[in-house]
């Protein structure tokens, strides 16, 4: 017999049938909840009575899926009698971007079939002229189901001066989703992200439910194409600092520095830091070194591994049952040692780290870009960046310290294979292009680039899209989005295990990088299967990353690009004259350019800090 708490379409479907309102909004909460925590894929969801021949087809499995959930959560809220049960708004809000990827991967698109049915303009002529009723629920209905993919042009200005607080869960919502590609999800989200933020600074205190919703908001504008698409972290800033005040916060007396084993604290706050994540491997050689100079506490979850633990003098897991709970102990800690710096490698996946980046902790605060973008807080003083991913200091509301391009040497991956079996063909009949993503790098922009490089090429091509973080549920989505624009000229090869990814991609003849939104760790993997490619540089540190790895790795400068017109020129040479491409990766295998991400003067950062330190400390004197 099923676990009542094991997720069921069919549980789901009955009480829907049955008008069990209740038990309806359980079992779809269930149901979201299981997709959201397996990263799309509805193998942990009880499916019933399906299909069997679908167990071959994965992705037609997954359409049918979508297909019946998006049919029967049109059944429920298009019942008048169906009210969403106020304890459950704030839970269907914080998985609403999986409401959006059910209908975006099912033949309905999107919910407008289910809005319209709310439109108190029901003539033909009227039928884009949405007015609803005044009514609550309806206005709840109508927040879950809207999505980016809708046709309908909703008001937001007249919908902020309904409801701000529901307008502003919407908001939030809307900008969730981790594949906004389409022109238009891309061009809504690039709306909200100019429109937003000064809406969001009239609200003094949020509802509890948006607060579930900001980290996505904050991190995810970085894909955004617009020079201030940060903005939106300025205004998530204000309404967490209100909040923290209307809770009574405190920050901390700074006006000593203690030490201990006579050197100064640095207190340094983790979000993913263990042997296999890229944070790791590029800020743990720094921090070690930094030893030399400050005693280094490191806080952070369970999931910060032994490796990643011992980079410091101490260790503490934050395991308090609240966020509040979780600063008050990283203030304690600081108040205890005096701190003198408070450091984050990376910010923007956790909430934690957003909230602390809103306190004073300690005299010194510093970010290192472990994502790479500013935090537009008035806490942070300092962002740490090697001097050759700087585009433009004016990205930043921080003052940059501008390591020398070694100071942060990279910790090899553990996972990189031992060996490499390089493929070179002299004069291949398809020109096999890779492009190492994420659902987030991709934008129709890009996608419009591709389709001309495929269009204007004198040699066959075929791309072949290695993903990260798109499985199940995205998968159709995203598919009829890159086949729109390429047909079967791409093949996409979704999430898979580390040594799978690099086998697919060790087959392609060269890569190309996204943009705006570089590549780093699909750099290091190019150059690891002996592939050379082609990047966009720009302004910002996530897009001039990649010029800097380029020359770090003694790529031809005429691979980094400045505008599309370049990427598409130089593509399509490189695609195009097979002996040079060839000539350039039998450079790249016999340089080994990767060993030089490897090595360095990892003892910079302590330096810089310590001088920084000094500096605090005449200053005080004075």
């Amino acid at each position: 017999m099923q676990e009542k708490s094991t997720p069921h379409l069919a549980r789901f479907e009955q009480a829907v049938e049955n008008k069990n309102y209740q038990l309806a909004c359980d079992e779809l909460f269930l149901i979201l909840r299981r997709v959201d925590g397996d990263y799309g894929m509805i193998e942990g969801v009880e499916l019933g009575s399906y299909p069997i021949q679908l167990d071959d087809v994965p992705n037609e499995k997954t359409i049918y899926f979508c297909t019946k959930m998006a049919s029967l959560i049109t059944t429920l809220f298009k019942d008048p009698d169906f009210i969403v049960p106020e304890d459950k708004i704030d839970q269907f809000f914080e998985y609403h971007r999986w409401i959006s990827f059910i209908f975006a991967s099912s033949p309905y698109i999107n919910t407008d079939h289910i809005l319209h049915f709310y439109n108190l303009n029901k003539a033909p002529e009227k039928y884009d002229e949405l007015l609803l009723p005044n009514d609550t629920n309806i206005l709840i209905k109508f927040c879950l189901l809207y999505s980016l993919e809708s046709n309908i042009d909703l008001n937001f200005d007249a919908f902020w001066t309904l409801n701000p607080s529901l307008c502003a869960s919407l908001c939030f919502a809307l900008q969730t989703p981790r594949f906004i590609a389409t022109s238009k999800a891309f061009s809504k989200r690039a709306f909200l992200l100019q429109w937003f933020p000064e809406k969001l600074k009239e609200i003094k205190y949020l509802d509890n439910f948006a607060y579930s919703l900001f980290l996505d908001v904050y991190m995810h504008c970085s894909y955004d194409t617009a020079k201030n698409k940060h903005n939106i972290k300025g205004a998530i800033n204000e309404v967490m600092r209100n909040f923290l005040e209307k809770v009574g916060w405190e920050d901390r007396n700074i006006k000593q520095i203690g030490k201990t084993n006579n050197k100064p604290v640095m207190v340094v706050l983790l979000e993913h830091f263990h042997a296999f994540h890229s944070i790791y491997r590029t800020h743990s050689t720094s921090l070690i070194a930094a030893k030399q100079r400050f005693h280094i506490i490191g806080l952070g979850y369970e999931k910060v591994d032994a490796v990643g633990r011992a980079v410091f003098d101490e260790f503490h897991v934050l395991n308090q049952n609240t966020l509040l709970k979780q600063l008050d102990k990283i203030k304690q800690i600081c108040e205890e040692h005096q701190a003198a710096i408070f450091y984050m490698p990376s910010i923007g996946m956790e909430k934690l780290t957003i909230l602390a980046s809103n306190t004073r902790m300690a005299p010194i605060q510093a970010i290192a870009l472990g994502h790479p973008a500013t935090t537009h807080s008035k806490f942070i003083e300092y962002v740490v960046v090697e001097d050759d991913y700087v585009g433009s200091e004016d990205c930043f509301s921080e003052t940059l310290i501008r390591l020398p391009k070694d100071a942060l040497p990279y910790v090899p991956s553990s996972l990189a294979p031992a060996k490499v079996d390089y493929i070179l063909n002299e004069n291949p009949e398809v020109v096999n292009i890779g492009i190492a993503t994420t659902g987030m790098k991709l934008n129709y922009h890009f996608l419009e680039t591709l389709k001309t490089i495929l269009d204007r090429s004198k040699v066959k091509i075929h791309f072949h899209f290695a993903f990260g973080i798109v499985s199940g549920v995205n998968t159709p989505y995203v598919e009829r989005f890159v086949k729109s624009y390429l047909g079967n000229n791409a093949t996409m090869y979704f999430y898979a295990p580390y040594a799978q990814y690099l086998e697919n991609l060790r087959h392609c003849d060269m890569m190309i990088n996204p943009f705006p939104f570089g590549n780093t760790n699909g750099i290091i993997d190019m150059v690891t299967l002996g592939l050379v490619g082609v990047c966009k540089t720009g302004d910002e540190v996530h897009e001039h990353i990649d010029e800097g790895l380029f020359k770090r790795l003694g790529l031809p400068d005429w691979l980094v690009t400045h505008t599309i017109d370049e990427y598409i020129d130089c593509t399509l040479r490189l695609a195009e004259n097979h002996q040079e491409r060839l000539n350039l990766r039998k450079k790249i295998i016999e340089q080994n350019g990767l060993s030089t991400l490897f090595t360095g003067d990892a003892s910079v950062l302590g330096k810089v800090f310590l001088d920084k330190v000094n500096q605090w400390e005449e200053k005080l004197k004075k």
